[in-house]
């Protein structure tokens, strides 16, 4: 499906809020767009100041949004660990995507001294932001270690007419192929599309096993292939229906630092190469997609996805040693755990020590290029009768269960990040000697009794 498809399917569905009033990209968007988003709408601005084109914001704020994105029923990723369970399957079987020969991406090319950035409607988010930023392109370039293309989101600061830059965190498979470049002095082209297919934003959002298409992944999200167009300026490959397009030649010589608000609603700073814009394609009647910034929805969504596969992988490294294990919950709400995560795992423990073993072991583990102590804020092990999936159940366990300081554990910083951050471990469950002390009222045979069974007979 693409981008404007899901949008117009928003409106159909009375989702889409329209501002035709003329607004400031800088503060002003971003404040209305926030405010939409919390009223669980997407949001249409049509007059941006100083800018050519409407701005579209607040689209995959819900998981039943990504399900209508990707053509399906909107109830599919209800269930706990549904969405999970079906990504892992397109990776499993990803659908190659076709090159077309056109598409409507190219139906404008811009290049030359008509290149401008300012007439993109690039947000200045928040006060302490560095630069406007381009939130919701995903960047494209080729790996000279595996020849194969790269996608993924970054953010982009608009530095001036016709530089930008895709910034790429350290651990980024992004940042590798800079630092590859920057080692051989080959010439590096990128190129950012910016209204893309559902299905793209999902799989480029995700951490994809290397060697595995994002693109193609993308394709068995949708059941469909996605097109690609060949870039203007270059051999990179781009969503032909895709609403914009920006290519660009970095120079690695050139690094720039950026700020702006975060994923777990704080400042994240970074650096990046600089990069001149070679060419700007879009369509006759483009919209530009804006995610916004820190800690909103659409963005949370997306960012929770970098985690996607961390419940199998965790659950599979603890039933070996730990065959107590009964399942595994990763919970990446900013709003209860900040830039990290937080996960719980239900144990019928056999002794008192088992939970520690527990909560050390997920701490030893890696996640890919992450050790699993960057990306945990907490780890919580709780009974069997506590709910994982439910935040108050294990909000209430710890409340509850926890009865000597002996079960909780603070773990200090050692990600080489330079941050005071503490990893934090929770025995939330009974201790055996207490266990008929500090078990819950139960109602015997509950589950038999339907209370609509009983209304029927009135």
């Amino acid at each position: 499906m693409e981008f404007r498809a899901l949008v117009a399917l928003l409106e159909s569905r009375g989702e889409l809020l329209t501002v035709r009033r003329e607004v400031d990209r800088n503060y002003e968007l971003p404040a209305l767009l926030a405010q939409a988003e919390s009223r669980e709408k997407a949001v249409r601005f049509e007059r941006v100041a100083g800018s050519d084109f409407p701005v579209v914001g607040g689209v995959l704020t819900s998981l039943r949004r990504w399900a209508l994105g990707l053509g399906l029923p909107v109830d599919t990723f209800d269930a706990p660990n549904a969405l999970e369970e079906y990504l892992a399957l397109a990776v499993a079987s990803p659908l190659p995507a076709k090159v077309a020969e056109s598409g409507a991406v190219a139906e404008v090319v811009v290049s030359g001294d008509d290149i401008d950035t300012g007439r993109l409607p690039a947000p200045l988010f928040f006060s302490g932001d560095s630069h406007p930023f381009i939130s919701a392109g995903l960047g494209f370039a080729l790996d000279p270690a595996s020849g194969k293309q790269n996608v993924g989101f970054y953010r982009v600061p608009v530095i001036d007419r016709r530089r930008v830059s895709l910034s790429a965190g350290p651990t980024s498979h992004l940042r590798g192929i800079y630092n590859a470049h920057r080692e051989n002095g080959a010439k590096l082209q990128v190129a950012l599309a910016v209204g893309v297919p559902p299905a793209l934003q999902i799989a480029a959002a995700a951490d994809i096993p290397a060697g595995i298409s994002d693109v193609d992944v993308a394709g068995a999200l949708q059941r469909e292939p996605l097109e690609m167009l060949r870039c203007q300026t270059s051999d990179i490959l781009v969503p032909a229906d895709a609403e914009f397009v920006i290519e660009a030649t970095v120079n690695l010589d050139d690094w720039v630092d950026n700020i702006m608000g975060e994923f777990g609603d704080q400042y994240g700073k970074t650096n990046s190469p600089t990069a001149t814009i070679d060419a700007i394609t879009h369509r006759h009647d483009p919209m530009f997609h804006v995610i916004m910034a820190g800690m909103n929805r659409e963005h949370n969504y997306l960012g929770r996805m970098l985690g996607y596969h961390l419940r199998a992988g965790i659950l599979d490294g603890l039933r070996g040693p730990f065959p107590t294990v009964r399942d595994v919950c990763v919970d990446m709400t900013p709003q209860r755990t900040g830039m990290r995560a937080q996960v719980t795992v239900s144990v019928d423990k056999d002794s008192d020590d088992e939970p520690r073993a527990i909560i050390d072991a997920i701490y030893a583990m890696k996640f890919g290029r992450f050790p699993l102590s960057m990306l945990m804020h907490r780890i919580v092990v709780v009974d069997p009768d506590v709910d994982i999936n439910d935040h108050r159940e294990i909000d209430w366990a710890i409340a509850s269960r926890m009865n000597s300081a002996e079960q909780f554990s603070v773990y200090e910083d050692e990600t080489g990040r330079g941050a005071a951050v503490t990893r934090l471990g929770y025995d939330a469950t009974a201790p055996i000697a207490l266990r008929e002390a500090l078990r819950r009222p139960d109602i015997p045979g509950e589950e038999q009794y339907d209370l609509d069974d009983y209304l029927a007979d009135n």
